[in-house]
């Protein structure tokens, strides 16, 4: 069962239970003991989750509005060259109005995210770190706009989505799990449109100032001896990106195997 779904469930479960719970307490009236204090306590919280959908989007708009203040657009003529990549890689995807680019100052971080209100305010940040790779490798910066449009085309960032991944990104294991199955959704969907992961996972392993030094055959052994250290394994299941090795090697095994090569959640 995808694990969306779990995430759909239990956020209906926890509303359906608190709302039972808020109603038998208002029927118990004046009468009262621990346990319908318990349960009086948790009908509130759980309907908390009616304010999320508000709560959510109104810090999404201030998430945007300060990236977009302190960000530069891209366009034909504000970073023409990673505007045209832009657009080739959205025209490849199916996507005909592409998202908003802008580009940030990471101070030294390697990321980049994608960003949504609604149908309209849709958004896709890179961080100055991946885009100086422009001019020594495009296809690093390639991928990483794959895989942010992913996030949008396979609608990771939709207002529903983040309502519904709510609550269980509550709960230890299962949220950052969702989040995981997401990255690796994108990774995949990125690489239909374009293959150059490679340089794209050594950047985030080595940072852009050595990536192009990464010797890959060698980072390819590595995926293979470390992957399933049961250390390894743990530090994955509590990271909401699979961690490098596991991650090279998911997008390495679809090269080899074609799309029935799925990433380790474990």
């Amino acid at each position: 069962m995808p694990l969306v779904t779990v995430a759909y469930i239990i956020s209906i479960l926890v509303l359906i239970l608190g709302l039972a719970s808020f109603l038998a307490q208002e029927d118990s009236g004046a009468v009262t003991d621990a346990a319908t204090e318990d349960a009086s306590d948790f009908g509130q919280y759980a309907l908390l989750l009616l304010a999320a959908p508000v709560i959510i989007f109104l810090t999404r708009f201030y998430r945007i509005a300060m990236d977009k203040a302190n960000a530069v657009r891209v366009g034909p003529n504000q970073f023409p060259e990673i505007w045209t990549l832009y657009q080739d890689v959205a025209q490849r995807m199916g996507m005909e109005n592409p998202p908003r680019l802008y580009v940030k100052n990471g101070n030294g971080v390697v990321n980049a995210y994608a960003l949504s209100c609604n149908a309209r305010y849709k958004y896709v940040v890179i961080f100055a770190e991946i885009a100086l790779l422009m001019d020594r490798s495009p296809e690093t910066v390639e991928f990483v706009i794959a895989h942010e449009l992913s996030h949008h085309r396979l609608r990771h960032v939709s207002l529903w989505r983040l309502i519904i991944t709510f609550l269980p990104n509550l709960i230890p294991v299962l949220g950052v799990s969702t989040i995981r199955a997401q990255e690796y959704s994108a990774d995949r969907l990125a690489h239909s449109v374009c293959d150059h992961h490679r340089e794209t996972i050594s950047l985030l392993m080595a940072g852009p100032w050595i990536n192009h030094k990464v010797n890959h055959d060698e980072l390819k052994v590595q995926s293979e001896d470390e992957r399933n250290e049961w250390f390894i394994r743990a530090a994955n299941i509590m990271s909401n990106h699979a961690v490098g090795v596991k991650r090279y090697h998911a997008l390495q095994s679809i090269d080899e195997r074609g799309y029935k090569a799925h990433g380790g959640m474990f």
